[in-house]
């Protein structure tokens, strides 16, 4: 069941993200401000965060957030499904609910960025699985050998 998030569910939300490998055990502070700032109410209108649950416990998270200066383009800014619930659709059912909520207050543009590392390789096929279309390659953008790559996606399209 995806719903939003709450503040009890942060700590689930910091483990999912270390348990997937998109941060270090020991880098999640910024991920912790980040929420924190959210809950708080301080980090600005627009932003969403997303928890997906089995049994209650949570096993995915979405955040999305409009992009600034922007009319209608909007960040996912985060997409993570614990392991143990990986290739079981429920990251394309957390991309799609975000799609429709952006749809349904007419929104127009979803884009996310992702590192263009082979190791990455994984997390690029999933984006273009939902149907995003790399839409910019940055070359050493993180540093030097590694490009930011960015995928979009119409929301008026379907």
């Amino acid at each position: 069941m995806i719903r939003p998030s709450t503040p009890d569910d942060s700590a689930a939300l910091i483990a999912i993200a270390v348990a997937a490998e998109l941060f270090p055990a020991n880098e999640t502070e910024e991920l912790s401000k980040v929420l924190a700032s959210y809950f708080s109410g301080d980090i600005g209108d627009g932003h969403v965060w997303l928890t997906d649950e089995e049994d209650g416990e949570p096993c995915g998270v979405a955040y999305y957030a409009p992009a600034p200066f922007t009319d209608g383009t909007w960040d996912l800014l985060m997409i993570v499904v614990h392991p143990n619930y990986q290739r079981q659709g429920r990251g394309e059912a957390l991309v799609k609910y975000v799609e429709n909520a952006l749809r349904a207050s007419g929104q127009r543009i979803l884009l996310v960025e992702t590192s263009g590392l082979p190791s990455y390789d994984r997390a690029r096929a999933f984006y273009k699985k939902c149907g995003f279309e790399e839409e910019a390659r940055i070359r050493d953008f993180y540093k030097a050998g590694e490009d930011k790559v960015v995928f979009r996606k119409a929301l008026n399209a379907e």
